[in-house]
Parts: structure tokens; sequence; C-alpha cells
């Protein structure tokens, strides 16, 4: 344990922040790049990051699914006593599933955390915001995201659990209410641009007319990832009048009611197994959303309102089945009636990833479609990549630019430390433009994910510091408008854009720093082949060495038979796609 005392800062406001003493700031979280000339300067020391490495994080990840295992029965017990219903799992895991598993994660996360920082640390106190004790409760699943980001909500969570750990020696300070007028709301407000909404209000009316002409037992399909021409071949395929479905947002009306909340933590069974499944079982209705508990009569009422079919053959998204809590709630009730769910992969990680599987989709659904895969769950059936279905080839330019895909600071909702992991990426990303040649560089875009700004890593700042000649493009251009301005693609992550430009044969390199500890076992010959391939880089001197080599015959390299064999062996194992896209889904349903 360090010798020093210090104050514990748990958040990135300045308002909990102690000047006159040393202090340690809990993660990278506290300490915004836009604020460094506050805090460089004072007598602090970021606390050791938690959960990191292969061996750390399987350690983990089998805990919390053992957790999640023990504890969601319990759950939908209590939850089907309350709203007088008997629900089976499969209903509850439709529901509320997504957000029980990030609850899980998250609260494994945060208690671990401040058990390490209080094992390696003496610490003299810490502060907190004078809060309502209904605050960690969100509204529905998606404000439950933002909130796991939220330095107030988080703030409020670290003080609960220092209780619940029963920690004497660290007093707590508290701040008014009146100090804290400029604290960060937990959810962001997401721009959404103007022809957007236009063209979504067009196919929302579009979708009023045609709802009448629906008849009951139709499939009902939404969000389906396939291009909105390829759905409506597809339901005239399926002998249908088509329909452009969309689903309402529901707002809870009511606010958490903390006596019921109370009420129902003591019907949990004590908790003796573990402190870290006795906090969880503490912590589970304080953080339960209202729309499944307070406002679930309103939201059960919401769905008898909709026009969708009575008695849908099937039901298939691959979009709606994490944070829409009306399709969720519809979909549950539907699958009970005998309806069947079908899901199809929404992006990259799918069959890859080994913290992942199964995800709370591929066992919820009758059918997972995937790209390709299969991965010893019944419902995989391999399909292709929706997303890219029926149009037409994203073409690049062979005398254009270098592209560098960029992905944003992640949420914070994995078990282990994903600030200090993307501080290493981002890191990793100067390394790479470094190491390259100058022509290379000189024609060098940056796209930022357009998620970016929502998050408070200030991407923009830090690249002008570091090379204010660079371009950046920060996600006002579709993806596809720069690439075909390139030549070579460098995706700088394991990302659903790989599948995309690999499976388009555009010429494409990645690179990512962790070796292969993020795959499972099944997915690693494949991503070997890439490596032997030269598309694969596990360092960025080894990506940047490939750009410089190829640059002036990028089209030279990329035709060579080794890497279109290797690309083709990849794409048909995780990226395929299907010149008759309709024809072949009607097929598998």
């Amino acid at each position: 344990m360090s010798g020093i005392t210090r104050y514990l800062i748990t958040t990135s406001d300045e308002i909990t922040w102690k000047f006159d003493r040393p202090v340690l700031f809990l993660g990278e979280w506290c300490r915004l790049y836009d604020r460094k000339h506050i805090w460089k300067d004072m007598d602090a020391i970021v606390a050791a990051p938690y959960g990191l490495g292969k061996q750390k994080k399987e350690t983990d990840y089998a805990l919390a699914r053992d957790l999640e295992k023990k504890l969601f029965p319990v759950l939908c017990n209590i939850l089907n006593q309350f709203h007088n219903n008997q629900h089976n799992d499969r209903f509850w895991r439709i529901v509320l599933g997504h957000w029980f598993r990030r609850f899980i994660d998250v609260i494994l996360n945060r208690v671990n955390t401040l058990e390490l920082c209080l094992e390696s640390y003496n610490i003299n106190g810490t502060s907190a915001f004078t809060i309502d004790s209904h605050a960690l409760a969100p509204m529905d699943s998606y404000a439950a995201i933002w909130a796991f980001n939220d330095d107030r909500w988080n703030n409020a969570l670290y003080i609960r659990i220092l209780n619940l750990l029963g920690v004497t020696n660290c007093p707590v300070e508290v701040i008014s209410e009146a100090k804290s007028d400029h604290i960060t709301n937990s959810i962001a407000a997401i721009e959404i641009p103007i022809k957007k909404k236009i063209r979504e209000l067009g196919y929302h009316t579009i979708s009023q007319i045609t709802s009448m002409l629906a008849k009951a037992d139709d499939a009902f399909i939404i969000n389906s990832y396939l291009p909105r021409n390829e759905v409506i071949k597809f339901q005239l395929a399926l002998g249908q009048i088509p329909q452009l479905w969309s689903s309402p947002k529901f707002s809870p009306t009511k606010n958490p009611d903390l006596t019921l909340r109370k009420n129902l933590s003591v019907q949990i069974p004590e908790a003796k197994s573990s402190p870290l499944f006795g906090i969880m079982c503490s912590l589970i209705f304080e953080l339960l959303p209202v729309c499944f508990l307070e406002s679930f009569t309103e939201l059960n009422r919401a769905i008898q309102q909709l026009p969708w079919p009575k008695k849908p053959k099937f039901i298939f998204t691959s979009n709606n089945f994490d944070t829409d809590e009306v399709f969720k709630c519809w979909t549950a009730t539907k699958v009970e009636s005998g309806s069947k769910y079908i899901i199809g992969q929404h992006g990259n990680n799918y069959g890859t990833y080994r913290y992942m599987w199964p995800s709370i989709e591929e066992k919820t659904s009758d059918k997972f479609l995937t790209w390709g895969w299969t991965d010893n769950l019944p419902q995989h059936t391999p399909a292709f990549i929706l997303k890219t279905a029926g149009r037409k080839a994203t073409y690049y330019d062979p005398k254009g630019g270098l592209l560098l895909v960029e992905v944003h600071m992640p949420h914070r909702i994995n078990t282990w430390d994903e600030t200090f992991e993307f501080e290493n990426y981002f890191a990793n990303q100067m390394l790479f433009i470094n190491e390259l040649e100058s022509l290379p560089r000189r024609n060098l875009t940056i796209r930022l994910h357009r998620g970016y700004k929502y998050f408070k890593w200030n991407e923009e700042a830090r690249w002008r510091e570091f090379d204010p000649t660079l371009k950046l493009e920060t996600g006002t251009l579709h993806i596809e408008q720069v690439i075909k301005q390139s030549r070579l693609i460098v995706h700088s992550y394991d990302s659903t854009g790989i599948l995309e430009t690999l499976s388009q044969n555009i010429p494409t390199l990645a690179f990512w720093q962790n070796d292969f500890d993020h795959l499972r076992d099944s997915s690693k010959p494949y991503y070997e082949l890439l490596v032997d391939a030269g598309i694969v880089h596990l360092t960025h001197r080894s990506v940047a060495a490939k750009v410089n080599e190829v640059w002036n015959d990028v089209e030279g390299w990329w035709g060579q038979n080794h890497v279109q064999e290797a690309r083709s062996q990849f794409c048909n194992q995780y990226a395929k796609i299907s010149n008759k896209p309709v024809r072949d889904l009607k097929e598998l349903l």
C-alpha cells in the first residue's frame, strides 16, 4: 500500500476535487484533456487500472456470467409476482436481458475497482453530490447505457458501494446542490441531421398507410439491416403487402418508487456466496430502469395500441433487440404466443469476440442469421452481410489518399478499465502515423467515428496538438464517400468496417495492439490468414511499413493471388455476400 495519504477523486467534475492536498484519481476518466492545465500541476496520481490482461478478463467474464445465471431467475420471479403474471425466463431475457448483463458487468467493475484502490492506496476521504436516493434508477435501458458513463451517476454508485462494503476510514464530504448546477446529464443529446429527420418522417407516413393493409399473420420486419428496397422486395416475395414499420418511442411517466424498490430488494434471498454477489443483490432494484417496474403497465398498454400484426408468422430485426422497449415487450409477448423470433447479425464481433459469446440476442432468438459462420448454437443460421445486400459495391480511387478509420471512446460497460485501454489505443495511432513516409502521410485522412463528440475524450484537440497539418474527417461525410476518395483503407481496430471493405474487395489493412487476445479460438485461424497475407498487423510499426511498401502500387499488392485467396477464405466465413439476397433470405426463413 502506498505510504502517502490521498483524497479519492471519482469524477471529472472539479467540484469534487481537492487542490490543497495529495489526491488520487480513480481512473483516467477523471482527467479531461481540455482541463490539463488544471490537473497537470496537482499533487496527483491515477489509480492502477482494474481488470486488464487476457487471463483477468477471462476470469471476470466467467464470474460475471455465473453471477448472471444465479441472479436472473431471482429477478424474474420477483417481477412476475409484482406484475401478477407468469412470464418465463425467455420473455424477461428478451425484455431486459441486455440491461441485466450490463448491470452485472458494471457492478463487477465498479466494486473491484474500488476494492483494488482501497487495498493499494491510503485514502483519507472522498466527495459526493447531494442527490435524490432514486438517482441510480434510469428511465429505460438506453438511458442506462449513458448513465454508466455519467460523472454524477457513477459518483453516486461509488458512494453507495463504499457503504455496502462497510468502509469506515473514508469519510464522505457532501457537496451542496447549489455548487453542482453544471453537472452533465446522464443521456447525451444525439443530434439527428435534418435530412434524416425529413426522410424518417416520410417513411413514417408511408408506414401508417401500409399498416392499414397488413394482415394479422404477416411477417413483421423492422430495422433488418437490409436496404429498404430489399425489404420491400423481400416482403413481396413472402406474398404480403410491403410495410415499412417504425417503433414509437416509449417515455415512462412514473418516477422511481423508493419504498417499493426497498420492499422488493428484501425479497431476494440473503446472498452469502460472496460480497460481490451480495452487493449486486442490494443494488439490482436501485438500478432497475423505471420502464421495467413502475411503468411496466404503461409499457404493456402501449404495445396493445400498436398497429402491428396480431399473430406474425415471424418477427425479424437486426437492430431493435437491445434498447427498443416497445419492440422488446411486444416481441416477448408474441414469442410466448408462438411467433418465431429471428435476429440478424448486427456488425462484427459475433462469432469472433471472446467476451461476447453467446450474446443475449443469440440466446433469445429462434434463428440468428450470421454473416457466414456457425459456432455451436442451434440458432446459428449462415447467411450473408445484410447491410450491403443488393447495393452497388463501394468503389475506391486507385490514385486517391490513405484513410485511417478510428473508433470513439467506448462506454464504460465492461468488467475492465476501457478508458485506460482507449488511451493506449489512441497513443498507438500516433505512433503509426509517425512511422509513415512523407507521401502517404501527406495524403492521410483520419476519419473520426461520428459518435466521438458525445464522449469527453476530445479527439480533435488531441490530433491538432499532435500534428495540426493532419486532415480530419469528423463524421460529416458518409463513410462510403470517404472510401471513394481513397486508395487504401486502414482500420485501427477489429471493426465491422473490416468485414465490409474486405467483402467488397477494397484494399484494406488493419492493426491493433493486443495480438489475438480478444478472439475466440475458433476464429484465430481465419485471422492468421489475414496476418500471413499482410492485411492484418499486430503492431503499429508493421502496418506502417506495409503502407510505405505498397503505397505506389496498392492495386498490384492487393491483386496478388495469396492476398486475394486469404481475403476470400476469411470473407467466406465472416463476411459473405449474396448476389440474390431476397431469394437466399426467403430460403433461410
